[in-house]
Parts: C-alpha cells; sequence; structure tokens
C-alpha cells in the first residue's frame, strides 16, 4: 500500500466518523464533566493559595509555629 492510498483511505475513514452522530449525547457529557473537573481544580488551587496568603500574612505578623 502506497503512502497516497494510505492517505485516502484515513480521510475517508475521518469523513465516514465525522457524520456519525451515534455517541453524541455522551461526548457532550464527557465534555462537560470534564469542564466541571476543570473549573473544580481552578477553584480548589486558587482557594488554597488565598488561604495559604492568609497564613503567611499570620505567621509574619505573630511569628511562624514552633516547629515538631
Amino acid at each position: 500500500m502506497t503512502r497516497h492510498e494510505l492517505v485516502g483511505r484515513c480521510l475517508r475513514h475521518v469523513r465516514a466518523l465525522s457524520r456519525d452522530e451515534r455517541g453524541g449525547v455522551s461526548t457532550e457529557y464527557i465534555v462537560i464533566l470534564i469542564l466541571i473537573a476543570i473549573i473544580g481544580i481552578v477553584a480548589w488551587v486558587e482557594r488554597y493559595e488565598a488561604v495559604r496568603n492568609d497564613a503567611d500574612e499570620q505567621y509574619q505578623q505573630f511569628g511562624y509555629p514552633p516547629e515538631d
């Protein structure tokens, strides 16, 4: 099989997949879940940084806690 035939075959397969609508709803749910997960992770990181910054300010004002 030549490179040209392989590329043509791949293109036909991609076109067929792009016209196939089966599983579309599942894909949409997966995309929504991924977006929710990303938003949750970003919110968690921002909250963690805010708490860390507040703790650093308190430590600088009152001194660091004793180490064990």
